[in-house]
């Protein structure tokens, strides 16, 4: 019999955009942000020579772990994402200067979004995922980059590479390699699917 076990799902983030996948996609949950300090992670990463990957991975974790512990009856979605272009990582840009100087640096070429997720229950690590979409970025004029930076303001400093895929950023890209989803922060498929095996939604 299809049943659904009715099992509390709880996003471990302050992500606006994750948010807004998960209710589009029907599910009920709620948003608890952890409060790690995710600058002093990725620190330790960087110093013991983590693959950015795991750097994305190790995030993900953190958050899930932090509120898995302190709701024992939940499923937790812990998700993080790290975008890398020559094999250096990047940070949301703080200010529309650094915004132009980021977009300059990933003009016409090709970078790719690690995209982790992970469920824990109990404290404990239950389904992790891991997805890089790849996205060619054409050649950007200083013209362009300018007007586009305009327009966003501090939209620009919402997402790491300054764009939001699914808004005016789609002009920055001649192809990309990837589902929407992913590339918006979250690997929505896999994701569905371990749900549907657990019975948290419907199969």
């Amino acid at each position: 019999m299809n049943k659904v076990i009715h099992t509390p799902l709880i996003l471990a983030s302050q992500s606006q955009s994750r948010a807004k996948i998960l209710s589009q996609i029907g599910l009920v949950f709620q948003s608890i942000p952890s409060g790690i300090d995710e600058d002093i992670l990725k620190k330790q990463g960087q110093q013991e020579g983590w693959p950015i990957e795991t750097i994305a991975m190790e995030l993900a974790r953190a958050k899930a772990q932090q509120v898995s512990d302190q709701y024992n009856d939940a499923l937790v979605i812990g998700a993080d994402q790290i975008m890398s272009c020559d094999g250096l990582a990047f940070d949301k840009a703080l200010s529309l200067e650094e915004a132009k100087e980021q977009l300059r640096f990933i003009s016409g070429k090709p970078h790719f979004l690690h995209t982790a997720c992970v469920l824990f229950y109990a404290g404990q690590e239950v389904w992790s995922n891991l997805s890089t979409p790849i996205l060619n970025v054409r050649l950007l004029t200083e013209e362009f980059i300018d007007d586009y930076v305009i327009h966003l303001r501090d939209d620009a400093l919402r997402s790491v590479g300054c764009y939001q895929i699914e808004g005016r950023g789609a002009q920055l890209f001649d192809c990309i390699d990837g589902d929407i989803f992913t590339i918006m922060g979250l690997p929505v498929f896999p994701l569905l699917q371990e749900l549907r095996q657990r019975r948290v939604v419907l199969s």
